[in-house]
């Protein structure tokens, strides 16, 4: 079987992954949808720049659309993208313990990941990741209570 196209797909889905504010979106998506302003509250970042991100998400079917009245509501499409998301950095968080320093101070930066599991300046170990197991599917029995 030719592997390339599906290759050229996975290659194109990383690329629309490849800006932090596309993957803090999808981290955000979560624990379910949300519309662009509260995403954009939670981000940090306007409103327009937060609808242009969720334009590269969905156009590499990524997230999903509902519309409710004049609110756009958005969702993570694939579960399997979000344990993908998680898994990639689980294994950023252990080779940064395994070289011995956190994340954050490899990359110049706040670990807000770190933050989450109990301090902003420990080692990685403190900042492990657990992998997102299942999110309902927009319209799954689950969504509709």
């Amino acid at each position: 079987m030719d592997m390339r196209p599906l290759f050229k797909m996975h290659a194109e889905l990383c690329q629309a992954l490849a800006n932090e504010h596309r993957l803090a979106i999808m981290y955000e998506l979560k624990d379910g949808e949300k519309c662009v302003s509260d995403l954009a509250e939670s981000l940090g970042i306007s409103v327009h720049n937060v609808s242009q991100h969720l334009r590269v998400l969905r156009e590499r079917l990524l997230v999903q659309q509902r519309k409710e009245g004049q609110t756009v509501y958005y969702s993570i499409a694939n579960s399997k993208f979000l344990q993908a998301c998680a898994l990639i950095r689980q294994g950023l968080l252990e080779q940064h313990q395994a070289e011995g320093t956190a994340l954050h101070a490899a990359a110049g930066v706040f670990d807000p990941v770190a933050v989450m599991f109990g301090g902003d300046s420990g080692p990685a170990e403190t900042a492990a990741e657990p992998v997102p197991t299942a999110v309902p599917a927009a319209g799954s029995p689950s969504e509709n209570h």
